[in-house]
């Protein structure tokens, strides 16, 4: 294990999970607005992350495949949503849900596997679905109706992941090409909504303009420290780091936001993360298990 790209990968993961601090800062501004912002920054920060790593050229052969073209496209458009959603779910104060979404990620990839790719459930991983389903409804009842915001961000992002698997391209260079795609959406909702209220885009405080650029780096930094780290570490490993995302937001959530926190709540949690200890304890032995043969043929 690389121990450069375990600190690449935690950073990560802390930026991702601690930006609702700074998303709350934006609270006064429509969710739709801040998104349109992030991906134009995004763009513009990500295109220099390839320019200086070489990787330009290649990305923009990618758009060349119309295969892989329409693919990053549907990807593009998951990853909008997913993360329009998560932004909402700062401005609507509901970070809890945006945290319980990513936690049940693993499980709604699980069921995604096992309906579009074919692979079978282990008994293991059909105890922790079970315990997963049992947190959803429960926390169902807590909230008084389906928590939509976890269910959109935990199916969004799964239909993202299975894309991602399937195309098994460079990280960074295929989210580059997801946010290009998104920027012709987010500059004709800018261009309509300059027309409708000019006052809204021209009249932006010298605050919310270097927030709206900071959110641009706030996308691309974690992107690039994503990819640079996953060439290093294996695959359970990725994916238990990968849990101090919800855990931040959880935090967060509970102890700055202070946003309700009912012994429903407290046991739909406790649920996923027993589920999810079940589950990643099942990964963490099949990959070792498979390291060993690997290393016993060699």
């Amino acid at each position: 294990m690389k121990l450069s790209s375990l600190v690449a990968l935690v950073t990560a993961c802390s930026i991702w999970g601690l930006s609702p601090l700074f998303y709350r800062k934006l609270g006064h501004i429509d969710p739709l607005i801040i998104m349109a912002y992030r991906v134009i920054w995004g763009m513009f920060f990500l295109a220099f992350f390839l320019t200086f790593t070489g990787k330009l050229t290649g990305t923009l052969s990618l758009v060349k495949n119309y295969r892989i073209f329409f693919l990053l496209l549907c990807a593009s458009l998951m990853i909008g949503i997913n993360q329009f959603g998560f932004i909402y779910s700062i401005s609507a104060k509901q970070v809890i849900q945006a945290s319980f979404a990513y936690y049940i990620f693993p499980l709604i990839a699980v069921c995604f596997g096992f309906l579009f790719l074919k692979e079978k459930f282990s008994m293991i991983q059909l105890i922790a679905l079970l315990l997963a389903l049992m947190a959803v409804i429960l926390l169902a009842k807590g909230l008084g109706h389906i928590p939509y915001i976890s269910v959109l961000l935990g199916v969004t992002f799964s239909i993202y992941g299975l894309i991602k698997s399937y195309l098994g391209l460079d990280s960074l260079q295929t989210v580059s090409v997801e946010i290009f795609l998104l920027c012709p959406i987010a500059f004709c909702y800018l261009f309509i909504l300059s027309l409708r209220s000019p006052e809204i885009l021209f009249h932006v405080s010298t605050t919310d303009f270097y927030m709206f650029a900071m959110s641009g780096l706030i996308t691309a930094v974690p992107l690039v420290l994503f990819s640079l780290s996953t060439s290093g570490l294996n695959y359970s490993t990725v994916g238990l780091v990968n849990y101090l995302n919800p855990t931040f937001q959880f935090l967060v959530a509970v102890f700055i936001f202070l946003e309700p926190f009912t012994l429903i709540h407290g046991s739909s949690f406790g649920l996923i993360w027993i589920s999810l200890l079940i589950y990643s304890s099942d990964a963490m032995r099949a990959e070792f298990s498979k390291s060993k043969k690997i290393s016993s043929t060699e």
